[in-house]
């Protein structure tokens, strides 16, 4: 599960934040003091129910004008427990809004800032008897069942709540009730509002500089699991006991003579009882120390900002390689990630900041870095700018590259500083898939070096963002160190490749670089069936041109992980004039001859 958007009223400089869309990894970009790091205050407000100042209220709100954060999320579980044992799913149970998300909205009222209320924006019926089912009690739903004259046993043996609700639904359809957009208003105590906040991703903010220590909630939360684990390990069972034990009967020596003194004024009790709980996760915090180069050990708590900024790459790498067994969802928000670190440095983060999207988790951070501007899809940029004091912000369509290039200086240069050419992909998985195939293709002897080897990086520069980049001509700056790869995007062999397709190998062509189109209809339709179904997915027919994301699912291209070197030279292989050739092979075989410029 993932936020799929965010909504606002008078907080900070938004009178009214429309609703932004984020991304698996989106990139929030302006200038300074425009309210970018505001939005991810929202989302901290939302998720950690953290008090509002009179100060975060927007300037310009009337006085009875409440605060408003509100929350959609995509990536729903398959089912829903309301009842212990009982699944069920979130669109029968009319717990979504119209478009099919999970939206939740927190009033924060402005004569107790403290305090706020939650409600659920469903699509649900508009007669108040079938509306709110979910949240009713089972004497609830009985009264409606029975106000409606509806026969249904009230308990026993495979009576429930999920029946009830069920057969009071089918009597509004029965009798053509309506649909409307309508709040189901819950409080903390729910048991529904606790079952929806048990499947939330866990939210971690990364604030500027502030937040970076290794003491900070956000570095060590992700280590309690490790504490948890440890703490089972049958050699330290024996040793919790001794020490429960010790601690147990230490309070209950202090509880005791506190009973002597109660029995002095009542008999209601026969004895007091401590019974001391211990949360092993919580109990154990750490400091890490680094020693310098001359001997000094200090805690990287006390170091510079710099280290600390070096600290966060380390950190994100290495939730980046461990991200295949993540347990549960998370959403990292982090500001200005680029703080005190190197272009280079810079990039490594992105790598993985990338990793962790593609592994479900979700990135978003405010930058005025190019770097990391240039590394989310146009879909997940957002501009925030003020006008008269009022801060809004602007997505795709309204949002042009040429207004972020403008705000930042991007430039495809910015994201290949320190290596000897580049290549620009449609995809995330594009990056994956040519980087593997090449490594493969080495091992067999059919390929010189890989693309690490010859210091070649890919840039993701999809659709509007590459059209962009061609038309300002701003690959021509990267001299013949450019190649590009795109799909065909051909349904058929009766299709053509676009139109748009064509003109921009034409003008990539005179700007020097080498465009590259695929034979077949993209990236996926290369992957051998074979390897297909090591994967774990079943056995379905596809050809050159099937739909392989709707057949196997986003991620199908991560099985070029399972090809060996002849699965890829059998599905590349096509006849040209009478001679066999292969077109991944030699695809890759020009892109690492870019560094020589031929």
């Amino acid at each position: 599960m993932r936020v799929h958007s965010v909504k606002a009223k008078n907080y900070g400089p938004f009178s009214v934040l429309e609703e932004m869309l984020l991304g698996p990894l989106a990139t929030i970009v302006g200038q300074n003091d425009v309210g970018k790091s505001i939005i991810l205050k929202a989302l901290q407000l939302f998720f950690e129910g953290r008090k509002i100042e009179q100060d975060d209220v927007h300037d310009g709100a009337a006085s009875d004008e409440d605060v408003v954060i509100e929350v959609a999320f995509t990536g729903l579980p398959d089912g829903i427990e309301l009842e212990e044992g009982v699944k069920t799913t979130y669109e029968e149970e009319m717990l979504l809004d119209r478009d099919g998300l999970l939206r939740i909205r927190k009033t924060h009222p402005r004569g107790s800032l403290a305090k706020f209320t939650i409600a659920m924006v469903t699509w649900d019926f508009e007669g108040d008897r079938f509306a709110g089912l979910p949240a009713l009690k089972e004497k609830e739903l009985n009264a409606s069942l029975a106000a409606l004259g509806i026969e249904a046993t009230r308990s026993g043996r495979g009576i429930t709540n999920h029946g009830k609700r069920s057969a009071l639904r089918a009597k509004a359809r029965e009798n053509g009730v309506s649909l409307k957009e309508r709040e189901l208003a819950l409080t903390t105590k729910d048991d529904l509002w606790k079952t929806i906040t048990s499947v939330l991703p866990e939210f971690v903010m990364f604030e500027t500089d502030t937040k970076l220590g290794v003491g900070e909630t956000t570095f060590q939360s992700q280590f309690r699991p490790i504490v948890a684990t440890a703490a089972e390990q049958p050699e330290v069972v024996d040793a919790k006991k001794g020490f429960t034990g010790a601690i147990g009967k230490a309070l209950q020596g202090e509880v005791d003579k506190i009973f002597t003194r109660l029995k002095r004024h009542t008999d209601a009790f026969t004895g007091l009882t401590a019974k001391p709980e211990f949360a092993w996760d919580k109990a154990v915090t750490f400091d890490i120390f680094g020693k310098d180069k001359d001997g000094v050990e200090k805690s990287l708590d006390r170091r510079g900002s710099g280290m600390r900024r070096l600290m966060m790459v380390a950190f994100f790498q290495y939730l980046a390689e461990r991200a295949p067994h993540k347990e549960r969802d998370y959403v990292f928000a982090v500001e200005e990630p680029e703080n005190c670190l190197h272009p280079g440095l810079q990039r490594e983060l992105v790598t993985s900041f990338r990793v962790l999207a593609q592994e479900g988790y979700q990135v978003i951070c405010t930058s005025h870095s190019p770097v990391f501007a240039g590394a989310s899809p146009i879909e997940d940029l957002a501009l925030v700018v003020r006008d008269a004091g009022v801060a809004r912000a602007v997505q795709y369509p309204d949002l042009k590259l040429s207004d972020i290039a403008e705000q930042l200086g991007v430039e495809p240069s910015d994201q290949v500083t320190g290596y000897h050419a580049c290549v620009f992909v449609e995809g995330l998985g594009d990056i994956e898939f040519w980087k593997t195939l090449a490594v493969r293709l080495k091992a067999g002897g059919h390929l010189p070096a890989d693309f690490d080897d010859r210091r070649i990086g890919f840039v993701l520069c999809g659709g509007d963002n590459l059209k962009h980049w061609i038309d300002r001509r701003a690959m021509s700056r990267l001299t013949r160190r450019f190649g590009v790869v795109v799909d065909s995007d051909r349904e058929s062999p009766r299709h053509n490749v676009p139109g748009r397709k064509l003109n921009w190998k034409e003008k990539c062509e005179k700007d020097g670089g080498k465009f590259f189109i695929l034979r077949k209809r993209e990236i996926e339709n290369y992957l051998h069936a074979a390897a297909i179904e090591r994967s774990g997915r079943p056995r379905k027919p596809y050809d050159d041109f099937s739909n392989m994301k709707e057949l196997f699912g986003e991620k199908v291209y991560k099985v070029i992980r399972e090809m060996s070197c002849d699965e890829i030279l059998e599905r590349d292989t096509y006849q040209e004039d009478g001679t066999e050739r292969h077109e991944l092979k030699e695809i890759a075989q020009a892109l690492l001859s870019l560094p020589e410029g031929t």
